[in-house]
C-alpha cells in the first residue's frame, strides 16, 4: 500500500495566515502609538515571538500528517501527540462529520477517542478489540471507537479499507 499522508489542518490554517500578517500590522501600529520607548521594545519583542509561534504551528501541522502505512494508521496533530492504530485492529470505517463541543484536540468520551478540528470530526473507526490511549495528565483509557478530522476523509476511507 505504501505510506499516505492526509493533512487536517485546512480549517485552522485561514486563521493562522491572518494572524500572521496582522501581527506586522499590530507592531507598526504600536510603534506609531506608544509613546515609551521601553513599552514599544517589550510590545516588538512579543509581536515579533507571537508572529515566529504562529509560523512555528503552520509548520508544524503541515509536517505532522496523519499517515497510512502498510501496518498502522498514524493520527497526529502538530507534535502535541501521535496514535499508532494497527490496521489489523479496525473493524469499520465510515465518513460523515460529527460536531462536538469539547474544546480540546484530543478527548475520550464513552469510549471514543475523539480528535477534533475546530470542534468536528469526518471520519469514524470501529475497532475489533480496545485499544490503550494515553492522555497524558489526563491518563491511559480503553477505547473502541476513534472519530478524528482528516481533510480528505474519501481518502482516508479508501486508504484504510484496502
Amino acid at each position: 500500500m505504501g505510506d499516505r499522508t492526509f493533512g487536517y489542518s485546512a480549517q485552522v490554517r485561514p486563521f493562522l495566515w491572518v494572524f500572521i500578517v496582522v501581527t506586522p500590522l499590530e507592531i507598526l501600529l504600536v510603534e506609531l502609538i506608544v509613546p515609551w520607548f521601553w513599552l514599544r521594545a517589550v510590545l516588538l519583542a512579543f509581536g515579533v515571538l507571537s508572529a515566529l509561534l504562529l509560523g512555528w504551528q503552520l509548520w508544524m501541522l503541515h509536517k505532522f500528517k496523519h499517515s497510512v502505512d502498510d501496518r498502522y494508521l498514524w493520527l497526529r496533530y502538530a507534535r502535541e501527540f501521535e496514535y499508532r492504530i494497527p490496521l489489523a485492529a479496525i473493524e469499520s470505517v465510515t465518513q460523515g462529520t460529527t460536531s462536538r463541543t469539547l474544546h480540546r484536540t484530543r478527548s475520550v468520551v464513552d469510549g471514543t477517542l475523539v480528535l477534533e478540528i475546530s470542534n468536528s470530526t469526518n471520519v469514524s473507526l470501529r475497532l475489533n478489540d480496545p485499544q490503550e490511549i494515553d492522555l497524558g495528565r489526563r491518563g491511559a483509557h480503553d477505547v473502541t471507537k476513534i472519530e478524528f478530522w482528516t481533510d480528505d476523509p474519501d481518502g482516508m476511507v479508501r486508504a484504510l479499507r484496502k
